[in-house]
């Protein structure tokens, strides 16, 4: 009977208050109440004890027979949980159902990947994937396996040399290696290599033909740079083997540009100040309940508006509301140095040159030729050299 009960059954502590406390603990073992952690206090009219809560009926006819008050306190087990339960039923059942709908979605599919495929062969997997239930909103349990699908798509889509299929939670992700065919070289008629302009020769490659010109030669438009003849020098030309010529000639050429630019540069520079404002657009009525008044704080400013987005792991849910930036400008005017402005129109003129240059050109100096100050501007004559290549492809004639 005083052997301690498992809380899981449903325990309660008591207080137990009166003369016949003996006589109390008597009649608990004959109706087999279970008393645990028994303490009695000094005065011996009172104790406190532990039991179950099934127990808790009959004690209270064991106090009326022997005329002790009990009072009940703490609880604790099972029996508590089961009530706490019972007062939460709801709230248990709302947990449980979003625990449910999170694992049901994280069992769909919400978004298909393609890397590495041209725009035909992406849309020709997208379509095959959509036939065989592949796309946002499919259960994952109701799909075949990634090796089925890797084997099924890399059979039935033709133009790709492999695709692999990867699953990472609810993305499926296509890796595509595509098949690249060599292409025939087309056959190219017997040819020269001409100069598209005088220079320098700094270099030359033959790779087919025979070379006309040597480094550090002079050259002028229209001269035959490679030859397309081949064959015996001492040979006549009717003997001459005709080829397409093909190879590189790099040559020293120069261009005269003119620059002009004022003493005084004037500009826009932003100050680093900056305010923005929120603007609710609903019924074609626009109002702003955010921010202040740019054009009564700047004089000058820049605008950026952007749209208010709510962001979903599969889309964008846009919003009737637009935040606006608006950064400070200020005019700035400096005023150059004739040195400094000659820095400038060097750099300017090189920039120009080189947007009508192939990728391949460099520009190897620069000097001004002339200088020239008029009305607050300053106008000046440069000359730049250039290395580049300047062949170009002429067909065989009979002075050749």
């Amino acid at each position: 009977m005083f052997k301690k009960n498992p809380d899981w059954l449903g325990l309660v502590e008591m207080k137990v208050e009166g003369e016949a406390l003996e006589a109390f603990i008597n009649q608990c073992v004959k109706n087999n109440i279970s008393l645990t952690e028994i303490r009695r206090t000094s005065s011996g009219t009172k104790l406190q004890a532990t039991i179950r809560i099934a127990d808790v009926k009959r004690l209270r006819n064991v106090a009326k027979m022997t005329n002790v008050s009990v009072r009940f306190g703490k609880r604790r087990g099972l029996y508590l949980l089961t009530r706490q339960g019972q007062r939460r039923f709801g709230f248990i059942i709302g947990i449980l159902a979003f625990c449910a709908v999170l694992v049901l979605l994280s069992q769909m599919v919400w978004r298909v990947d393609i890397e590495g495929a041209s725009p035909g062969i992406e849309h020709e997997i997208e379509a095959w994937a959509a036939d065989i239930g592949l796309q946002p909103g499919q259960p994952q349990w109701e799909l075949p396996p990634e090796a089925e699908i890797q084997q099924r798509v890399s059979e039935e889509v033709p133009g790709a040399t492999w695709i692999g299929v990867e699953r990472k939670g609810t993305t499926y992700q296509f890796h595509v290696v595509e098949q690249h065919l060599a292409e025939e070289e087309e056959e190219v008629a017997p040819r020269n290599l001409v100069a598209t302009k005088n220079g320098v020769i700094r270099d030359i490659y033959v790779e087919h033909g025979r070379a006309e010109v040597a480094p550090n030669a002079y050259v002028e438009e229209g001269d035959v740079l490679i030859s397309g003849l081949i064959g015996r020098e001492e040979s006549d030309a009717e003997d001459m083997e005709e080829i397409a010529a093909i190879g590189d000639v790099r040559a020293e050429t120069w261009y005269r540009g003119t620059i002009e630019l004022p003493l005084e540069i004037s500009g826009e520079v932003f100050t680093g100040e900056r305010t923005r404002s929120l603007d609710v657009q609903l019924f074609g009525n626009e109002w702003t309940f955010w921010g202040q008044d740019a054009d009564r704080l700047f004089e000058r400013h820049h605008v950026t508006t952007d749209q208010l987005r709510i962001p979903l792991y599969f889309t964008n849910i846009p919003l009737p509301v637009e935040r606006t930036s608006y950064e400070e400008k200020a005019v700035v005017t400096r005023t150059y140095e004739e040195d400094e402005l000659a820095e400038i129109a060097k750099q300017l003129g090189e920039r120009q040159l080189l947007r009508n240059l192939d990728s391949e050109a460099e520009i190897l100096s620069e000097n001004i030729l002339q200088e020239q100050r008029d009305s607050g501007k300053v106008k000046l004559s440069i000359l730049y050299e250039v290395e580049e290549d300047i062949t170009r492809e002429a067909p065989i004639t009979q002075g050749d």
